[in-house]
Order: C-alpha cells, then sequence, then structure tokens
C-alpha cells in the first residue's frame, strides 16, 4: 500500500510530501531513515508507521520528547507499542513536527490547506472550582453572565472561531488589534457589572497569541495546533514563571500576551507602545523554547 506523507514543521511552517510504499516507515533526524526530519527537537529515530497485511500502526521508538496521535477529538500520547490507526491521521513529533498520513489512493489534502494564521485569545474565569463548591446554581449563573457579555463583543469584532470551554472559551480573530479591543472591552464590561451587582464578582484571566490553528476535523470545524496550547498557557501564567521580574502580572482581570502577538499588533500604524508592558521570558509547560510575555494596560 502507498501512503502520502506531509511533514509540517510547526516552528518554520514548512511542508515535505513523500509517497511511500515500504512495510516499515522509520522517521527521525537521521539521514539513512526514509523521513529524515531537521529539527532538533526530534529524536535520531522517533517514530515508525508500519504496514502489515493492509493494516497501519504507528510507534514511537523511546524518542526523548514523545509522540502523540489525534484521536476521539484529542491529542493521545503514544508509548513503544505499536497502535493501529485508521487512515487519514495525524500525528505530533515532539510539539515541533505534525505528520499528516493518507492513503495513496487519495487525494492529497494538505495541512497548508487546513491551517490560518490568527490571533488566538484564551479566556477563563478564575476561581470557578471554589465557587461551583460554595453554590453551583451561583457559579452556573456567573459562567452564563460571562457568556452573555462576552459573545455580542466576540461576534461583532468580528471572529473566526469561537469555542465554549465550560470556565471561559477560545476564540481567534483575523487581526491582532481585533482581539485587543474585544479584550478590553469585556474587562471594561465586567468591571463596570461588578461594582453595581450584589452576586459574586466575575473575574477573569486572557491570554494573547498570534499564529498557526489547523482544522482536524471539517465536520468539527476544531482548531488543534501548538500555538493553541501556546494561548491556553499563556491564559494560566503564574508569576513563577517569569524570574526576576518588576511588572505587576496578577492574578486576575489581566490580559497577558506573547511576543509573537505583540510584533505582529506593533507593525501597525498608529498603535500604542505603552499600551504593552514587557513582563520577561516565560518557560511554558509542554513547549520548548521561552516565550517572551506582555502585559497589556487595559485601564
Amino acid at each position: 500500500m502507498e501512503l502520502n506523507i506531509e511533514i509540517k514543521d510547526i516552528m518554520s511552517h514548512t511542508s515535505e510530501f513523500y509517497s511511500l510504499s515500504k512495510d516499515r516507515i522509520t522517521l527521525g533526524r537521521k539521514a539513512s531513515h526514509e523521513i529524515a526530519i531537521n529539527n532538533k527537537y526530534i529524536s535520531d529515530t522517533h517514530a515508525s508507521i508500519i504496514m502489515e497485511n493492509e493494516r497501519i500502526y504507528i510507534k514511537d521508538e523511546k524518542s526523548s520528547n514523545g509522540t502523540e496521535i489525534y484521536t476521539n477529538n484529542r491529542w493521545n500520547t503514544l508509548d513503544s507499542r505499536k497502535q493501529e490507526v485508521t487512515l487519514p491521521v495525524q500525528i505530533k513529533l515532539a510539539e515541533a513536527v505534525v505528520v499528516m498520513i493518507q492513503s495513496g489512493e487519495s487525494q492529497m489534502l494538505s495541512l497548508s490547506e487546513v491551517e490560518n494564521n490568527v490571533a488566538i485569545m484564551v479566556l477563563d474565569l478564575c476561581d470557578s472550582t471554589n465557587q461551583a463548591l460554595d453554590n453551583e446554581q451561583i457559579a452556573f449563573h456567573l459562567k452564563q453572565r460571562l457568556n452573555n457579555i462576552a459573545k455580542p463583543i466576540l461576534y461583532a469584532a468580528p471572529i473566526n472561531f469561537y469555542k465554549n470551554t465550560g470556565d471561559g472559551f477560545l476564540a481567534t480573530f483575523p487581526k491582532t488589534s481585533q482581539a485587543v479591543n474585544c479584550a478590553i472591552k469585556i474587562l471594561k464590561i465586567l468591571e463596570k457589572r461588578n461594582k453595581s451587582s450584589k452576586n459574586p464578582p466575575i473575574n477573569v484571566r486572557i491570554g494573547l497569541h498570534k499564529g498557526v490553528t489547523y482544522v482536524i476535523d471539517p465536520s468539527t470545524e476544531d482548531i488543534h495546533g501548538i500555538d493553541v496550547n501556546i494561548t491556553f498557557r499563556i491564559e494560566g501564567l503564574t508569576k513563577r514563571a517569569i524570574r526576576r521580574t518588576k511588572a505587576h502580572i496578577g492574578e486576575k482581570n489581566r490580559i497577558l500576551a506573547s511576543k509573537f502577538f505583540y510584533t505582529d499588533y506593533m507593525k501597525r500604524a498608529g498603535r500604542k507602545k505603552d499600551l504593552f508592558e514587557l513582563c520577561g521570558s516565560a518557560r511554558l509547560k509542554g513547549i520548548k523554547d521561552k516565550i517572551e510575555i506582555y502585559r497589556i494596560n487595559w485601564k
């Protein structure tokens, strides 16, 4: 059986394409492998694609930084045992390379056909677990009120994508300026609401990033990618993740953004530089390189 394989480097956004029909296809940094990947996070021998009796298996070859497979609408970690898969399938090597594997008989769908370079926003409700334990009805009301405040602002932006995450949402925008404007509007309305309401305050954290997202399953249109993961990490960032910073990061009602987001925003004419305050470089969980973090002075 011939396989069509695309190797997409997440950091450089470059792709290579292969059509192979061997019983075992090995991926790694070694030049002798069927698919040699020049990326410092990839092990010499990272993973294998195995064909046995018209069945396809994926196996992690005890790599240093791991292999994940996208199944049941989520990324799942592979161990060193081979796992049978159904084509088409995607695997991720070391949070650095995405591999799309399809049958040679099907039309090759490139990852570039399902990717979007967008501004990404993650908003999360602070202390939602304790609120639910104290009074589940009030907790539900706060989430509903947050949703009622945020959604009209988001859809007026406009947005490319919206997904409710239970305690908040994930959204993408065509422009970084639209994401900043929405984030500031949401926090200002929440601030006004908190001062006038007799109910508990609605406190949130917002993370912003600029990067690439992928629609893996067109039937759900859900988005994925390392840049989505980065945005979630920025939203939940603690001051301990940024050493020797003098910036006031805060634990709630804040907007944190990546250097990638900041750089894109500042390219646009007439932007206010003092809107952003550099906090420092942060080590984010599951992300190999440090990322510079900025705080937006929304007040």
